[in-house]
């Protein structure tokens, strides 16, 4: 703030022929930057529009793991109770909480598996834990011998096989189990290995079907991209927004969630402005953590299912994260376990099984949105689906995250961040810094009334070197910045000009 109030003082003395030009640039830039922290804020409340009666004839029949939406009121969930070998899909559609589900289901149907069947090539639905949507079909990240990711497509009448199917176990001696899955708008499909305590897991991304014939012809061809996580642990939820320039996964073991930018033809790296790690606790012995990932893009807000994993003792705990996707921040709270006490008076009630607007057993494990960004969820053990609206506005949020190079590995003589260059600039620049020793880095801009614009690195150790970051600030208006590295001890800032 020091910092900020002798720059203007300065300004104004030695431009005091300027002061009605100055004045209006700093009322645009206050402008702007309330417009920015305004637009992340959440207005209203989360409220259940309904929930699938556990009961005929619209139940999910058994645990629901995750659902898949193509559109709005009309998804397909994932069932799985691998104690007696049950993995089938339910197709929904123009779905409330008493109709809607297409075909017939027989209650609790211990046994019963989903069969892929496209001609003699014939796959079963095996520990299936995860579904997502590209228009009507829904792929499906399947754990047979071959870890095939498997196409369905939703119809009106019921669900059915699509002949698109991939093999992505590549090494029949060491095969890599799925969990999580996604598709862009292009129809690229993400989808997650199961890391381990000693492992990471992965990213493989698959070119889209409507590209890369293998889908129907060999089932069998190398991803696009491979990403290996930076922790070890299982990523449980993997999504990216429209274009795929953007991928997060989370880490249920230690709670993070990962931030990719790039492209599959460059690649991806880790961005630093993202910084998200969480682990609730939800008694004594339960912890909670990140699940399923969902990126909203019509609004820019990042969506995570946290809960206790595979336990009936922590129906009172299970919510949606409405996250900042540029940094990580937690914006809001879909909190379903309150609402579930608020409406029944307990977590683990639901009045006959078929209150309409409640699940009663609060396990959220996976979250999707529809195409006019109402949220989609699931209990795992109230065997249901919920759609969830927002009773107010919800905030549009600027995608700025960004990605970060690094320019030498030697240990610099000193802690420092050079003048960004070009300077005037419009509408990026690129600022350098050097890091002397591990340290938690954050680069944060500021108009010139102290107010944070953005995060360019958000508390990120980063390892002694020299990096360079750009800022794009196409969005923001003309005037002078302030950009301020801080390693947890010293905070080094200086100016910058934006003319347009």
């Amino acid at each position: 703030m020091v910092i900020v109030n002798v720059t203007i003082s300065n300004m104004l003395n030695k431009h005091e022929v300027n002061m009605k030009k100055i004045y209006i640039v700093l009322v645009l830039s206050f402008l702007l930057t309330s417009s920015f922290l305004t637009a992340q804020t959440f207005d209203g409340e989360w409220e259940c529009k309904y929930s699938t009666i556990d009961d005929q004839p619209n139940s999910t029949g058994y645990n629901t793991i995750s659902v898949a939406v193509t559109k709005e009121n009309s998804f397909v969930a994932v069932v799985i109770r691998s104690s007696n070998s049950t993995y089938y899909l339910v197709g929904y559609n123009n779905a409330d909480s008493t109709s809607g589900r297409a075909g017939v289901y027989p209650y609790a149907p211990a046994g019963l598996q989903t069969l892929w069947i496209n001609g003699f090539d014939q796959v079963y639905l095996r520990e299936a834990l995860d579904i997502a949507s590209f228009g009507n079909l829904v792929f499906v990240a399947n754990n047979d011998p071959s870890h095939n990711i498997l196409a369905f497509e939703l119809k009106d009448d019921s669900l059915y096989t699509h002949p698109y199917r991939m093999v992505t176990a590549t090494n029949p001696f060491s095969p890599d189990s799925l969990w999580a899955i996604d598709v862009d708008d292009n129809g690229r499909v993400y989808v997650t290995t199961q890391g381990t305590a000693t492992e990471p897991s992965k990213i493989f991304i698959y070119e889209s079907p409507t590209v890369e014939s293998a889908w129907e012809g060999s089932h069998d061809v190398a991803p696009l991209q491979t990403i290996v996580l930076p922790d070890n642990g299982t990523s449980r939820g993997v999504t990216a927004n429209s274009d795929g320039s953007v991928i997060y996964a989370s880490n249920y073991d230690n709670g993070k969630i990962y931030a990719y930018v790039g492209n599959t033809t460059d690649g991806y790296t880790l961005s630093p402005s993202f910084n998200f790690q969480r682990i609730d606790e939800v008694d004594s012995i339960r912890t909670a953590a990140p699940w399923g990932l969902k990126f909203m893009d019509g609004k820019n807000i990042l969506l995570a299912a946290m809960d206790a994993s595979y336990t009936t003792s922590a129906y009172s705990y299970g919510r949606i994260y409405a996250i900042n996707p540029n940094t990580g921040e937690i914006l809001d709270t879909l909190d379903q376990a309150k609402w579930n006490f608020d409406k029944t008076g307990a977590y683990n009630n639901r009045p006959g099984g078929t209150l309409g607007n409640v699940s009663g057993y609060t396990s959220t494990y996976n979250v999707d949105v529809d195409e006019n960004d109402n949220v989609y969820s699931q209990s795992f053990y109230g065997w249901t689906v919920e759609k969830w609206t927002f009773n107010g506005t919800l905030p549009s949020i600027e995608l700025t995250i960004t990605s970060i190079e690094k320019l030498d590995s030697q240990i610099p003589n000193s802690f420092e961040v050079s003048q960004n260059y070009p300077n005037p600039f419009n509408p990026s620049t690129t600022i350098e810094f050097s890091v002397t020793q591990l340290a938690p880095i954050t680069l944060s801009i500021y108009n010139v009334n102290g107010e944070l614009v953005t995060k360019l690195v958000n508390g990120v150790e980063f390892q002694s070197g020299s990096y360079k970051v750009t800022f794009d600030a196409s969005k923001l208006a003309s005037g002078t910045y302030i950009y301020s590295l801080n390693n947890g001890l010293n905070t080094i800032s200086k100016k910058m000009t934006l003319i347009k």
